[in-house]
């Protein structure tokens, strides 16, 4: 866990830059580990721009230390959407707020289940919270894992 106080809240559009920022080192030096280069560098080119740029939309989520926008989730209907935590704070529980956060939305929306297209590289996250496999699929290179938990009144 982070020694300083992760604060999550409602994204707005001048979180943009640091989301994009976000996205683009993840994807290159986190899940780069799991996917080919080819993947990545397909991502790299529309990925960033598009998680930026739907802040406004939804219920979009940072998370943020001393000030700083180090991680983003949102919720789109019933589906967990763009999940990145800047690498140099990954491990340290900010995608576990950010997901607090998310469920929260959810359930607050009266959602019966969650879903989520995860990475390879965010699957075992995923299932600690409680997501099942319900497939996976393959485009090209890139293999993903569809997702589901459902969701109750009550807090585990």
């Amino acid at each position: 866990m982070l020694a300083k106080p992760i604060t999550v809240r409602r994204a707005r559009a001048d979180d943009s830059a640091a989301v994009h920022d976000i996205t683009l080192r993840a994807l290159r030096e986190t899940n780069a580990r799991d996917y080919p280069a080819s993947v990545i560098d397909r991502l790299v080119l529309t990925l960033p721009e598009r998680v930026a740029s739907t802040l406004d939309t939804g219920h979009a989520f940072v998370a943020v230390v001393e000030g700083r926008v180090i991680g983003t989730a949102s919720l789109s209907g019933d589906s967990v959407k763009s999940v990145f935590v800047h690498p140099d704070y990954q491990r340290g529980g900010v995608a576990t707020k950010l997901m607090d956060a998310v469920e929260n939305a959810a359930l607050a929306q009266s959602i019966g289940a969650l879903h989520v297209q995860s990475s390879i590289t965010a699957q075992p996250f995923y299932a600690k919270r409680g997501f099942r496999t319900v497939r996976e699929e393959v485009y090209d290179e890139e293999r993903t894992i569809v997702m589901s938990k459902a969701m109750s009144g009550t807090s585990s």
